[in-house]
């Protein structure tokens, strides 16, 4: 699968985001630690807290305890879970280790470009951004 393909198809899945989607999304944080754990911890840890960190900000924005973030970064944050949990992506699971490096590649890559909206929610938090970038 070619990379512009992947960037394609997350950017228009960006744009089918909504408030019921984030719901989903808030509900399956059991399916993205259950496929989590398939993963190397050492490897991804660092991720994995930005992405735990990226719930609650989902969950905060959801509740309207911070709304202090535009719309596109909830789509895309929401998009990049909905995208690793989904087994069926561009490279299925069933692939095993290559399956789920497509998954680890797309929320790295969205995470680091969410970093300066992640950063701000951090010191709203009252949380040290340091521990998780």
């Amino acid at each position: 699968m070619e990379k512009e393909e992947i960037v394609r198809t997350f950017a228009s899945s960006v744009d089918k985001i909504d408030e019921k989607k984030i719901d989903e999304v808030i509900s399956n944080e059991k399916a993205f630690e259950d496929k989590r754990s398939k993963l190397n911890p050492k490897k991804f840890f660092m991720l994995f807290k930005q992405v735990k960190l990226g719930f609650e900000m989902l969950k905060d924005y959801k509740k309207k305890n911070y709304r202090n973030v535009p719309w596109k970064a909830i789509a895309v944050i929401t998009t990049a879970i909905v995208y690793f949990i989904n087994p069926l992506d561009l490279m299925p699971d069933f692939l095993g280790v290559i399956g789920f490096t497509d998954d680890a590649i797309v929320l790295a890559f969205v995470f680091n470009s969410m970093r300066d909206e992640l950063i701000k929610y951090c010191l709203w938090r009252g949380l040290k951004p340091e521990d998780y970038f």
